[in-house]
């Protein structure tokens, strides 16, 4: 019976292989940010999703559950100034800088008195630790979380626990003496204080604002990529963190067993969500992306097919066109088809003018079900014959065209010239990609993996 990969396998799979890729820099993170799938966030920027990820630590949210008891302990400390009154004494008096302003009026004015009043102050370093990290954490839980209606928001923050933590930032008297959030900046030497504090309260507000600025910085240390690993994953709906294993298993299975191969950072505006090169070949690892291929034919109106059954469908594909332009107002072109596959993976020959020279499209079906396998095989092969690059591939017998379709739990007893039919578990056992040549074949000879 044909073995499928359980969600908690893929977790653990994709966050290993999530934080090894980022430690070593070799991914795109605004591709990254776009092959996430946060129910009700349409983010692209990948400052707001570390932003995200930092909110939904366990660390955070368990700091933030022990706050309301905590604030009421926040450290202060007891200060005098010299104060100048008339006619009333407010704390001790300063007989010498009384003395001294009296004598400026010729001491015709005994009432007036400079006296050393005590009073509070909150504007210390660790409570301008507290209150930035304090900020930062509530101006995105407001902003980004709490409009989100979606159940993985609530695994990490219910309803009541974001109108508490709420009540808390805005309305209790102690952290509204210390300054505003975004007025504050941390110098080293208050980040040092809160360190050495003995109050859990601050040492921890130490830690966790430490995360932050590394996280924000890109300081990709090991306690950073396993943030990131851990609450990746977990809002991420199960389809697209099966998509996500299959990109990073076949990257690694390019990175580990391609002679010349290495993976390299991405400048620019590529759309990659990873690139290898060798002296002479480049190669883009796409996902959620048509990458530098097109999937989009357009319709003809003016040429119908004589042929009476595709006249009648190119009818349907105009009729639709006007109809929704005449009930919405906004023109629509007629389409013939317009696509995308899963994972595209693209070689090009960097000593030949950037020619490709390979092609792999991927589809993907985190399902075991046959119906499903049988859609994802009908798209994959339309996918086949549009793929564009200044011409249909399939007709450029220049680039070699591979087509992979990726399923979870489902085996397929033939095989076929066209179409490559995998398992899930297949891009975890080493003896199965022995063949592995067939990612890419215009990386022959075939790269032949070591035992394991």
């Amino acid at each position: 019976m044909t073995r499928s990969l359980a969600v908690e396998e893929l977790v653990n799979a994709t966050s290993e292989e999530l934080g090894t890729y980022l430690r070593s820099g070799a991914l795109n993170t605004n591709a990254l940010t776009r092959s996430l799938d946060y129910e009700g966030l349409d983010i692209e920027d990948w400052e707001r999703i570390k932003r995200i990820h930092f909110c939904l630590a366990d660390d955070v949210h368990d700091f933030i559950s022990a706050l309301p008891d905590r604030v009421r302990r926040i450290k202060t400390e007891h200060q005098r100034e010299n104060i100048h009154t008339q006619g009333e004494v407010r704390g001790s008096i300063n007989w010498s800088g009384t003395l001294r302003t009296r004598s400026e009026t010729g001491y015709a004015d005994r009432s007036r008195f400079v006296c050393n009043t005590p009073y509070t102050e909150y504007d210390i370093a660790e409570n301008r630790v507290l209150k930035r990290l304090l900020w930062q954490i509530h101006h995105t839980v407001a902003d980004e979380l709490q409009s989100v209606e979606y159940d993985w928001r609530h695994d990490f923050w219910t309803d009541n626990q974001l109108a508490s933590f709420d009540r808390l930032y805005k309305q209790n008297v102690h952290l509204n003496r210390i300054k505003d959030g975004p007025t504050i900046s941390i110098s080293g030497q208050d980040m040092t204080t809160a360190r050495q504090s003995r109050l859990p309260l601050y040492t921890e507000a130490y830690d966790l604002y430490d995360t932050f600025q590394r996280l924000q910085a890109d300081t990709l240390d090991p306690d950073i990529t396993e943030l990131l690993a851990d609450t990746l994953v977990v809002p991420s709906d199960t389809p697209t963190l099966f998509e996500l294993f299959c990109c990073f298993r076949l990257i690694r299975i390019l990175n580990r067993y391609s002679p010349g191969f290495s993976l390299k950072p991405i400048d620019g505006e590529s759309s990659a969500l990873a690139h290898l090169e060798s002296d002479d070949t480049r190669i883009e690892i796409h996902h959620n992306s048509t990458g530098n291929l097109s999937f989009h034919e357009p319709l003809d109106a003016t040429r119908r097919p004589a042929h009476s059954q595709y006249a009648r469908y190119h009818d349907v594909l105009i009729d639709y066109s006007n109809t929704l332009e005449s009930l919405t107002g906004n023109p629509h072109d007629s389409v013939l088809y317009s696509g995308r596959p899963d994972i595209i993976i693209e070689s090009y020959d960097t000593t030949s003018d950037e020619q490709l020279v390979s092609v792999l499209l991927g589809e993907v079906k985190h399902s075991d079900a046959t119906q499903t396998f049988k859609q994802g095989l009908e798209e994959l092969l339309t996918y086949r014959r549009f793929a564009n690059n200044n011409g249909y591939l399939i007709d450029d017998p220049e680039v070699s065209l591979t087509s992979l379709l990726i399923t979870n739990g489902l085996t397929t007893p033939g095989t076929s010239d066209d179409v490559i039919h995998l398992n899930g578990t297949d891009l975890l056992d080493t003896a199965k990609q022995q063949h592995s040549d067939w990612i890419l074949p215009s990386l022959r000879p075939p790269i032949i993996p070591e035992q394991a």
